[in-house]
């Protein structure tokens, strides 16, 4: 479903992107109604009536609040909060429910949400200052944690960043049967452009490097550095492996185009390779089988000639872990 608009386009009014997760087209009409009154703002609206296709919308949408009603068509209470917590965190959650308990209230404020409001007790009001609030909350407290997730050199996530979230995609796909991948991409030349040009020129090379990873990449993906001249990518919502194998193509000539680095007082042309080595979770992988494959794929590419893709083949596991879902 596009979104709404609220309020005139043509305004110079702050805009706010808002998605409803809500299966009844009265109370989301009940809530386009209420932000309308908010004449401080104009609102983009977009409904979503199930956990996972909430979970979709965030990634592409990228809402600057969700407002989550806890009794969704494939899924209920706690439960939805708790699975959109773990798999996207950088959404500020308004918890908007039918249900008045002040105990449910607290259990979904320690769950990661922001807020808890009755529908029957919440007025335009007080939904358009709690959406304020929630924003503004959220914003500070994920600052702070990006501090302890993020590699200081570059912005992307950490390696422990990339684990716990790992772990997440992983119960998610384990849950839900959606697939998933690991990428780890190794630079080509790197150690060379060290040696030449200085230390200083190599990490402007992995701040680029970076950069480039996080063009056009999707809300529900992730690009972190692994270590030194390491870097892994976590991918979801492909369609076989083809697709997969395409869209780290685009990645890898991304990173082929030339760098313009500044060393020996000068700005100097550097060109790289990046060797990668993919591999699709299956069910019943454990997250260091994930990494291992991915890793002897990548090493397979070097051994290759470099600067190229190696999907890993699905590793032969046991029967009980086949059909585990």
């Amino acid at each position: 479903m596009e979104p709404r608009s609220i309020n005139s386009p043509l305004s110079e009014k702050e805009i706010l992107s808002v998605l409803v997760a809500e299966d009844d087209q009265d109370d989301f009409y009940l809530v386009q109604k209420m932000l309308s009154h908010d004449f401080r703002r104009n609102y983009r609206i977009l409904q979503c009536t199930s956990l996972q296709s909430c979970l979709r919308d965030i990634g592409e949408f990228k809402p600057d609040v969700l407002l989550l009603d806890l009794g969704l068509t494939d899924s209920q209470g706690l439960n939805t909060l708790n699975a959109i917590v773990k798999a996207i965190q950088t959404v500020p959650i308004i918890v908007f429910t039918g249900v008045n308990d002040e105990e449910l209230g607290e259990q979904a404020i320690k769950a990661g949400a922001e807020d808890y409001l009755p529908k029957g007790d919440t007025s335009a009001a007080l939904l358009n200052r709690a959406i304020s609030y929630a924003i503004e909350r959220h914003r500070l407290m994920f600052a702070l944690h990006k501090e302890a997730i993020c590699d200081a050199l570059t912005g992307l996530p950490n390696r422990t960043a990339f684990y716990d979230r790992l772990e997440v995609l992983i119960e998610n796909s384990s849950r839900n049967q959606t697939h998933l991948a690991v990428a780890l991409l190794d630079l080509d030349g790197f150690k060379e452009v060290n040696d030449e040009l200085g230390h200083r020129a190599g990490d402007d090379l992995l701040c680029q490097v970076a950069s480039r990873l996080q063009q056009k990449l999707r809300g529900s993906d992730m690009a972190a550095r692994y270590g030194g001249d390491e870097f892994v990518m976590l991918l979801t919502n492909f369609h076989g492996q083809d697709e997969l194998v395409e869209v780290l193509q685009r990645k890898l000539n991304i990173i082929n185009q030339p760098y313009r680095i500044y060393a020996q007082a000068k700005v100097q042309e550097v060109v790289i390779g990046v060797s990668i080595g993919v591999v699709s979770w299956q069910p019943g992988m454990t997250l260091q089988q994930l990494i291992n494959q991915a890793d002897k794929a990548m090493y397979d590419s070097k051994n290759a000639g470099r600067n190229r893709i190696t999907a890993a083949p699905p590793i032969k596991l046991p029967d009980n872990l086949k059909h585990q879902r």
